[in-house]
């Protein structure tokens, strides 16, 4: 479903909609509901700057040094077990 993206400083409000772009076309995977003829402002991810899942892993190691998380896991995890949890 469309979604509505509020305007802001009296500006147009503007809708959010899934599509496919194949290399040539755009087109949506949802109904827009339109009176008439209208421009249209179209957006792409960021896709240059992907990172392989390997350099990904190394850049986050240790980034969550002094949060407790080991004993966070193993606590929610005790938690489960008590529960009837896997």
């Amino acid at each position: 479903m469309a979604q509505l993206i509020p305007s802001h400083e009296g500006r147009m409000n503007m809708k959010a909609v899934k599509a496919i772009y194949d290399g040539h076309d755009v087109k949506l995977m949802e109904p827009v509901q339109l009176r008439e003829k209208t421009d249209v402002l179209v957006v792409f991810p960021d896709i240059s700057e992907k990172i392989p899942p390997r350099d990904a892993r190394r850049l986050l190691r240790g980034s969550g040094k002094g949060e407790g998380l080991v004993k966070k896991l193993l606590h929610s995890r005790a938690e489960d077990v008590t529960l009837g949890g896997k």
